[in-house]
């Protein structure tokens, strides 16, 4: 005999089991839906993640190029100075005259054309000892010699401006700069030309205008007095302040002459017919004096 209770219980599983797999069956068919539905925009919100994350390893790569295309071009802006760029940049040449001025002129050009050429360091004596010629030339040939060939290769400018400033602005050739520069007075110059003679032999004269105020005095006092009486320094800050100063009056002057040469002009021209006039009053006064005397 079966147990009734057994065979409900059965029954009840088949229905769970049922219950379930239908859930389970509309679950999948619900999700199905929703994934469906959505897939567009999955797909989209997908695709548009990617591209982005495209776009910005395209755009790192594309930096990386440029820094790379920037690099090369700076490395060729700065390649190495060839003596042909050095000597388009038109350096000056020295003949070794004992001359401090012409020889701080020298170095201070051949300076300004490294800067100009971007001459490497290795290359600076090499370059500026071509512009050495006649005795300076000579010079540098026994200078080499003494030198020797191993230590020329790695000679620096400043190495080789030490023996070269002593021998060709020798301290007997300075102090005579130095005389001339506490003796120095405007006489005919202009005012530029006396301005650059002092400026020229300054250079040299360092301990006589440590301050700007010394320059100023030193150049007021070595300017004639139709300048200094009509310029007062005390009222300028700079030596070019007072230079310009007297360029101004140096102008006026000119001016004042110009002006001076018309009317003295004039005055000889107005002044010819009285003089003749006169003349011929005394040669009148003359003739009758002539005549008066042979008639007694």
């Amino acid at each position: 005999m079966v147990d009734a209770r057994n065979v409900n219980d059965d029954d009840d599983d088949d229905d769970d089991t049922a219950r379930q797999e239908a859930f389970n069956s509309k679950v999948t068919e619900v999700a199905e839906g929703v994934m469906q539905a959505n897939l567009p925009r999955l797909a989209q919100e997908v695709e548009s993640r990617v591209l982005g994350v495209l776009e910005a390893m395209m755009t790192s790569k594309i930096e990386e190029l440029k820094e790379m295309i920037e690099g090369s071009k700076g490395k060729g802006k700065e390649r190495r100075c060839t003596y042909k760029d050095f000597m388009a940049c038109h350096p000056a040449t020295y003949d070794g005259k004992i001359d401090p001025i012409a020889c701080q002129r020298w170095i201070s050009n051949i300076g300004a054309v490294f800067i100009r050429s971007r001459c490497d360091k290795e290359d600076q004596v090499m370059f500026a000892t071509g512009q050495l010629t006649l005795q300076a030339k000579d010079w540098w040939d026994a200078h080499s010699k003494e030198v020797g060939e191993d230590k020329l290769q790695e000679m620096t400018w400043q190495e080789f401006k030490e023996p070269f400033m002593k021998y060709h602005c020798p301290q007997s050739a300075v102090d005579k700069i130095q005389e001339d520069f506490l003796r120095l007075r405007q006489k005919d110059e202009t005012i530029n030309e006396i301005s650059n003679t002092f400026m020229d032999k300054m250079k040299f004269c360092g301990y006589f205008v440590k301050t700007e105020r010394m320059k100023i005095n030193r150049f007021y006092g070595i300017l004639k007095a139709e300048f200094r009486e009509f310029i007062t320094p005390s009222k300028c800050e700079t030596l070019d302040e007072l230079i310009n100063l007297a360029r101004d009056r140096e102008i006026e002057i000119k001016r004042q002459e110009e002006r001076g040469e018309k009317r003295s002009t004039e005055k000889g021209t107005n002044a010819s017919p009285s003089k003749k006039a006169r003349f011929q009053d005394q040669g009148r006064k003359d003739k009758s004096k002539h005549y008066k005397k042979n008639a007694n």
